[in-house]
C-alpha cells in the first residue's frame, strides 16, 4: 500500500529516557536536551512548513510529545490533531523499569541475545507486535496527504516499517534517533539532521 509523504518526528530526550528507564504510556518531562532536540526539529521542519503550507500535523496526546511540539511548532501558529494511535507502546508491568529491574524481575522473558525491539514486544501486560502493526497500519491508511508526525520511539519504528515494507529483522534494527526527522516518500527513507557543530 502506498502512503503520503510521512515526515516523522519522535519526541525528545526525557528524564526517563537519560535514567534507562522504560516510559511506555506513562510520561516523564523532557530534559535540558531533550527541549534542545525539539529546537532543532522546529529549525528543520520550518522548511517543510513553508513548502507545504497546509500539511496535516498529527500527535500523540501524551506529555512529552506536546512539550515537543511546542517547541518544534513554535512561531508557526500550528496545533495539531491528536490521535491516540500515535500513543507510544504500552509496556504494562515494565513502565518505569530499568533493564537491570526487568531482568532481576523476569528472568524467563529477558535474554542478552534479544535485541531492544524483541524485549520491548514481550512485556507482560503490554502490548506485542501484532497490537502496534494495527494500530500504527489504521492510522497511516487514514492519511490523504503529506502529514507531520509527532510521536514515540517505537510507534515510529512500526509506521517506518510498514511504510518502507520491511521485514520484523528490519523492524529490529532501525534507529530511533531524536532532535531529527524520518521522511518517507515512496517507500524511501532519508533522516532530516542538522549537522553537529
Amino acid at each position: 500500500m502506498k502512503f503520503p509523504p510521512l515526515y516523522l518526528l519522535r519526541h525528545g530526550q526525557t528524564e526517563w529516557n537519560a535514567a534507562g528507564r522504560f516510559q511506555g504510556q506513562k510520561n516523564s518531562d523532557l530534559t535540558e536536551v531533550g527541549r534542545g532536540h525539539a529546537a532543532a526539529q522546529g529549525r528543520l521542519l520550518a522548511p517543510v512548513l513553508e513548502q507545504f503550507p497546509d500539511i496535516d500535523i498529527y500527535a500523540s496526546p501524551l506529555g512529552r510529545v506536546c512539550e515537543t511540539f511546542e517547541i518544534a511548532l513554535g512561531g508557526h501558529d500550528r496545533t495539531p490533531v491528536f490521535n491516540d494511535d500515535l500513543k507510544e507502546i504500552a509496556f504494562g508491568d515494565w513502565e518505569n523499569l530499568t533493564r537491570q529491574e526487568i531482568k532481576k524481575g523476569w528472568p524467563d522473558i529477558f535474554n542478552d541475545a534479544q535485541t531492544d525491539m524483541d524485549l520491548f514486544l514481550f512485556s507482560p501486560d503490554g502490548e506485542n507486535y501484532d497490537d502496534m502493526y494495527t494500530r500504527c497500519h489504521r492510522f497511516l491508511s487514514s492519511l490523504t496527504k503529506p502529514s507531520v508526525v509527532f510521536s514515540h520511539g517505537i510507534t515510529i519504528a512500526f509506521m517506518r516499517t510498514i511504510a518502507r515494507d520491511l521485514s520484523y529483522e528490519g523492524f529490529t534494527q532501525l534507529s530511533r534517533h531524536q532532535g531529527c526527522i524520518y521522511v518517507i516518500e515512496d517507500g524511501q527513507e532519508t533522516l532530516l539532521a542538522e549537522q553537529p557543530g
